[in-house]
Formats: C-alpha cells, structure tokens, sequence
C-alpha cells in the first residue's frame, strides 16, 4: 500500500471510532467527525433558533406586563374618581378601596409579576363595577 492509502485507511478506521455528536463529549475524533458531518452546525443553528425563540417570549411578556401596568393604572385613577364622587362609603367598601388602591403586584419572575398584575385588576374591575352600582 501507498501512504496515502495507508492514512486514508487509517482515518476512515478511527474516524468509525466516534461514538457521540455531541461537541461536550469531546476528543479529537468526535470533533473531526462532528466538524466533517455538519452536526456540529445543525446543533449551533438549533441553539441560535432557541435563543431567538426565548428573546422574543421574553419580549412579548414584558410588553404584555407593560401593557397591563398601564391597564392597572387607569383602573386606580377609575376608582378615586368613583369613591370622590360617592363621598363616604361604609368600612368594608373603603377597606376594599384602600385596599385596590395601595396593591403593587410582585413576583420573583415576569410571569409571577403578570400573573399578579392581573388578579389585581381583576380585583380593581370587580370594584369599579361595584362603586358603580352604588352610585345608582
């Protein structure tokens, strides 16, 4: 045999010695192999894909958490207005006022913080339409 026969023999036999795709896994003939097939690129474009993929929730979740801020907001300057025009309201009414009114939602993570930022304005809508009754 020549030696280009030799190496390439060679090659092609350790190169059959890969035994895994994943770039973790390491050494040099899973890297030659990975490298040689596209693996490598296919697990890259996925990765990219999946990154893209989590911006854009993150993205939409925090325009929906503005979105709802401002929902909130307008719901609070709704009931002060109400509870002006009433005057005075019995203790339960103004506690629940107070109540809506002093809420700031929280949570340890965006979708935490969404969660609680629409069960207040639930609370705040169920209020608003509860003032309303009582103005007549």
């Amino acid at each position: 045999m020549t030696m280009k026969w030799t190496i390439l023999v060679t090659c092609v036999g350790l190169g059959a010695c890969t035994t895994s795709t994943d770039p973790a896994d390491g050494g040099f003939f899973n890297g030659v192999s990975g490298i040689a097939t596209g693996t490598y690129q296919d697990q890259i474009n996925a990765d990219e894909a999946q990154v893209a993929a989590s911006r854009e929730r993150n993205a939409d979740l925090a325009a929906q958490i503005r979105g709802s801020e401002s929902e909130l907001a307008r719901l609070k300057v709704a009931i002060v207005n109400q509870r002006n025009a009433l005057g005075n309201t019995d203790r339960a009414t103004s506690n629940r006022i107070n109540a809506v009114l002093t809420s700031e939602p929280t949570g340890s993570t965006d979708a935490a913080r969404l969660a609680a930022l629409q069960q207040s304005i639930a609370d705040a809508r169920a209020l608003s339409q509860d003032l309303a009754k009582l103005s007549g």
